[in-house]
């Protein structure tokens, strides 16, 4: 992996081979690199050199504490923090183990903090589910309907890439999707430009905004609608429903049933779990953008086998202008322990006043 500072003092990468392997360095213990005690030197001392040998190494190998780095292969982009797995996206196209249709262009696997993996991907009882990815099921495109999220008649897919840089505070990376119809000529009708910032976690959990731009690449207008009665369609998240205990949550209390809508709106929706019986909690929890469109939206997809979906325009529709464009923003929180010990209502509140106090993240 081959890095370059910018004005900004981001590191922008690009990988003309594989990534090095970095030295793993203990602080814990002594190495041939901690310097030698002296006669009379203190315990306190000792410990002092000992540290600051370790955070030479460190800094000598390239690999700040917390640093974000990437890797990219010809299935899928890598992102890690401080070594740790944060997210993978999928930009070659991923074949089903059994059932299933081919995809790519989406977030899987999406990992807690302390690694655990969240999300599923092509899971028994629903195999067009796919990690995190954007897509509604009545889609009409040039007099036709068709349905993305089961992938008939259209097929979402990973095109090209955009910018991407990291540096020991945030991970930005930039993908776009084009939308096809499965006609002799795979006819491409939408593009879907994907703009993720994954923040530096802290003691709780991490932060990832997501942006979605959609971008009508015909003549005629694109219509988005939500499943009929379920309403489901939007931003999504397929979870791991092998993982017990199950909680999930609004800012109007515990959901125990499916939901598709809520009243009053609620403007964010958590879903966490355990990672195994008798294990710890972790889990996720999405963030509606206050620029979005009909902010707070009713709509929403919870279910306790495992999905959380802001789920927009819902039954309505929204159509598309021709060569129009529509921005979606959201914001996942991942983190450790369940929504309440996680303060999740507490860090919705947060987000909230920074972006109507500020520019749109």
């Amino acid at each position: 992996m081959l890095c370059s500072a910018t004005s900004s003092h981001a590191k922008t990468c690009s990988f003309g081979r594989e990534p090095e392997t970095l030295p793993v360095v203990n602080t814990l213990t002594e190495t041939a690199g901690n310097p030698p005690a002296v006669r009379g030197e203190s315990p306190r001392v000792r410990s002092q050199a000992r540290a600051l040998g370790a955070v030479f190494a460190i800094l000598s190998a390239g690999m700040l504490p917390g640093q974000f780095t990437f890797e990219l292969t010809g299935q899928r982009l890598d992102l890690r923090e401080g070594g740790r797995p944060v997210l993978a996206f999928n930009h070659g196209e991923v074949s089903p183990p059994g059932q299933g249709t081919p995809r790519s262009g989406y977030v899987h696997p999406l990992y807690a903090p302390d690694g655990d993996v969240l999300t599923d991907d092509f899971p028994a009882d629903h195999v067009h589910h796919r990690g995190v990815f954007v897509s509604w099921p009545r889609v009409t495109v040039l007099g036709q309907g068709v349905d993305p999220w089961m992938m008939r008649g259209l097929r979402p897919g990973f095109e090209k890439w955009g910018p991407r840089a990291a540096d020991e505070k945030t991970a930005r990376f930039e993908a776009y999707n084009v939308w096809r119809l499965e006609d002799e000529a795979r006819t491409a009708v939408v593009r879907e430009h994907l703009r993720f910032t994954v923040h530096a976690a802290d003691e709780v959990g991490r932060v990832i905004d997501a942006h979605v731009t959609l971008v009508n690449l015909t003549e005629q207008p694109v219509t988005l609608r939500g499943a009929e009665k379920s309403a489901y369609g939007g931003l999504n998240v397929r979870l791991n429903g092998k993982r017990p205990d199950v909680q999930i949550t609004t800012a109007r209390g515990a959901v125990t049933n499916d939901v598709n809508a809520l009243d009053p709106p609620s403007p964010w929706a958590a879903h966490a779990s355990r990672v195994a019986t008798g294990q710890p909690y972790s889990g996720v929890a999405i963030f509606q953008h206050p620029a979005n469109p009909e902010y707070p939206a009713r709509n929403w997809t919870l279910r306790p086998y495992g999905f959380l979906g802001a789920a927009w325009p819902g039954e309505g529709a929204y159509d598309l202008p021709p060569h129009g464009t529509l921005d979606l923003r959201y914001r996942l929180f991942v983190h450790r322990g369940t929504t309440m010990a996680a303060g999740v209502a507490e860090r919705f509140e947060q987000y909230r006043q920074a972006q109507t106090t500020g520019p749109a993240k």
